[in-house]
């Protein structure tokens, strides 16, 4: 069927027995079979390598090739659960040659994991960088219940030159499989879920427009009567709504299979959440604990400015103390404001999200005795411990990373897929500020907002099927009585469109708390200042637009769709679902400088 819309203005295998697997050649134990092993690249997005080399990486880091991922689906076809133990590329165990070192710990208690820190020997150390360099793995989940799928991810520094030979070590006995690398195959870019857990929208993209999805698997059963494929044969997306006879458990892990009419396919797996589209702020207005009202005023505010979502830094003991009492958390409860929290601990309610870390990139380039080119990713294996633990004390709460700039492009690729949502901070106003006041040549790369929507792209993709939470900067840098401005109102609308047309489905500012004047730092929008207060409002008045298209953008992905536009009229467009679509339209006949944006009418 073709795609039809309405708009909405807007902003069981024998042990011997070798598998057709499309690029894999696979020999099973009795109870499991496998499902489909591949390797998935890197999406390389050349358009935006401006913003990868302008001085921040390593001297040869651009020109280094991207990685990947090899990605090995199996389900359990007997009566046991099996439990994934390792998993031996070439023979060598990871679990053993992604070693920790006890030099130094992150957040406390995760230590650095590379191959590099192994006692391995020299020549099987060479033969894993040579098989692409193995960064860190995962079984999700790590038993796999009767009948129940299961996804082996083996992180890959950079793409291998040859087919690999893993085994997977399970309980049920090792599983052997060979991956080839083929040419570019279907990807699943993009899973969510209605409220109630009872449907699942999913977007397929094949390389060519034209094959039609025909089958659609979810954990080997297949759903395809009740599902609603959505194809236009002009596109390379297809939309795919399938809907459940029972909802599903949250946080269950699913896997989502879909055959082309060509014989290609796509599969990806995720864990079953659903929440409202949420809309939040670091820091809070200061004040010291005594104080409660300052509290209450600001949760009042926030509110008032359409936020849903206090991040994890709170900076104000006046917040903080009002918000773990009982008149604060029964008014958090009534505004329907959440949390994200470091450690359980510190929820005063349910909270939206366990966040794992911050910039566990930037730790990266501490890490000693490990060469400049293997740093990145060297805490993702600790991370991995974390949110597993995590899930087994609190199945029901996702988990968020964010990820800095340090190794860029590189640092989004390898953590994207480590939690369940992925967070990059592209701070716009910072790179524009660097520079007029460190980086003169690079002014006009960043003369428009496109770094937020060229990080927000490239992360969109690292991190598929899961959502990307994206981080703006609302702040002043002050470096003692010299300033560098607030964003403007126009500026941060277009970096919102920007953001939610690279596939964002959550957003958050950075930060509210203000510096005194002569400090050196960042100085947030809740400022006595007019054009602190003029972004303040601006960003109360977005929060309210986005929110009323909540159920859109939730349940959204980017995809092209042929539209007539202005020359200077830039539009992308977000399939959701099978029957809507939104327009995101930015006048891009505007510069931004260090006094402030210039824009000229699109007419």
């Amino acid at each position: 069927m073709k795609l039809t819309i309405r708009l909405w203005a807007t902003l069981t295998l024998a042990a011997a027995l070798i598998a057709s697997l499309g690029g894999a050649a696979a020999y099973a134990s009795a109870d499991v079979e496998i499902v489909d092993a591949f390797w998935q690249p890197d999406e390389p997005f050349p358009q935006f390598s401006q913003f990868w080399t302008d001085g921040n990486l390593p001297a040869d880091a651009s020109k280094l090739k991207l990685g990947g991922a090899v990605c090995v689906y199996i389900r359990n076809s007997g009566d046991q659960p099996i439990a994934i133990n390792d998993v031996l590329l070439d023979g060598i165990s990871l679990k053993q040659a992604i070693a920790p070192s006890d030099k130094r710990k992150f957040k406390k208690t995760i230590l650095a994991a590379n191959i590099h820190f192994s006692n391995l020997s020299v020549s099987d150390r060479d033969k894993l960088v040579a098989l692409g360099e193995p960064v860190w793995w995962r079984a999700e989940p790590e038993s796999v219940a009767p009948s129940a799928a299961a996804e082996v991810y083996v992180r890959l520094r950079r793409a291998p030159g040859s087919p690999l030979d893993l085994i997977l070590q399970t309980s049920g006995g090792p599983i052997r499989v060979r991956v080839f690398m083929t040419a570019p195959r279907p990807r699943i870019e993009s899973i969510s879920f209605s409220r109630a857990l009872d449907a699942a929208y999913v977007y397929v993209r094949h390389p060519n427009a034209g094959p039609v999805p025909i089958k659609v698997l979810v954990d080997g059963a297949d759903i395809t009567a009740s599902a609603d494929i959505a194809h236009d044969p002009s596109m390379t997306v297809t939309p795919i709504v399938c809907r459940f006879a029972a909802a599903l458990a949250r946080a269950s892990y699913h896997t989502f299979h879909v055959v082309y009419s060509d014989g290609s396919r796509a599969i990806a797996g995720i864990c079953a959440f659903s929440d409202d589209l949420t809309y939040g702020m670091w820091g809070a207005r200061p004040g010291p604990e005594t104080d409660l009202s300052i509290g209450r005023a600001h949760i009042e505010d926030m509110a008032l400015h359409n936020l849903n979502l206090q991040m994890e830094v709170i900076g104000s003991d006046a917040v903080r103390k009002f918000m773990s009492s009982p008149d604060g958390r029964k008014l958090l409860e009534t505004l329907g404001i959440r949390q994200i929290v470091g450690e359980p601990e510190k929820a005063v309610l349910p909270p939206f999200a366990y966040y794992l870390a911050d910039e566990p990139d930037a730790a990266d380039y501490r890490v000693q005795g490990v060469p400049e080119r293997s740093k990145v990713g060297s805490l993702a294996t600790g991370l991995v411990a974390r949110a597993r633990d995590l899930r087994n004390a609190h199945p029901e709460v996702p988990n968020m990373l964010n990820v800095d700039m340090t190794f860029k492009p590189d640092n989004w690729y390898i953590y994207g897929r480590l939690p369940d949502i992925f967070a990059a901070d592209p701070y716009y106003q910072t790179r524009l500020c660097q520079a007029y006041w460190q980086k003169p040549d690079t002014i006009p790369i960043y003369s428009k907002a496109t770094f937020v929507y060229a990080v927000g792209s490239v992360c969109r993709s690292a991190c598929a099927p899961n959502p990307l939470h994206l981080m703006l900067n609302c702040t002043k840098i002050q470096k003692g009585n010299r300033c560098f401005r607030f964003a403007t109102p126009a500026e941060k609308r277009i970096e919102l469109y920007y953001a939610l047309a690279a596939g964002a489905k959550s957003i958050s500012y950075w930060w509210f708390i203000p510096l005194k004047p002569g400090a050196s730092g960042s100085s947030g929008c809740g400022a006595d200042e007019p054009d602190a207060k003029a972004l303040w409002n601006e960003i109360g008045l977005l929060g309210a637009e986005v929110r009323t298209l909540d159920e859109l953008i939730s349940r959204s992905c980017p995809a092209e769709v042929a539209i007539d536009a202005p020359e200077k009229l830039w539009v992308r467009t977000l399939l959701a679902g099978s029957d809507s679509l939104v327009i995101l339209c930015v006048n891009d006949d505007y510069v931004c400088n260090d006094k402030g944006t210039v824009i000229n009418p699109v007419r």
